[in-house]
């Protein structure tokens, strides 16, 4: 077999089917998909309940401008950039030293 272009029935962008691709769909009796891989994967993020977004937010602690993938007019917790976030952690050892229950 070779590798064919397909054309996407929702964005009409052109993909390439693979060999590999076209012989494993064979084997499992699955048609050619009809979506490129863009497609297709939204589709199955859109699956998981609800679109994911990102957010402008602030450094609680150096005000600078960072992305979140929470939104901080919802959020509790402290936001921090990374560098900030790395010092944090670093004064505030969370490695849980407890011993188990015994059972």
């Amino acid at each position: 077999m070779a590798s064919q272009t397909l054309t996407c029935s929702r964005c009409q962008k052109q993909f390439l089917v693979i060999d590999q691709e076209q012989q494993f769909l064979s084997q499992k009796g699955l048609p050619l998909p009809t979506h490129c891989p863009g497609c297709r994967q939204l589709r199955r993020l859109m699956l998981r309940g609800n679109e994911r977004a990102l957010y402008k937010a602030k450094c609680a602690k150096c005000q600078k401008d960072i992305i979140v993938a929470y939104d901080p007019a919802k959020t509790t917790n402290v936001i921090l950039c990374k560098t900030d976030y790395d010092q944090w952690l670093n004064e505030h050892d969370t490695t849980i030293t407890d011993p188990l229950p015994a059972q």
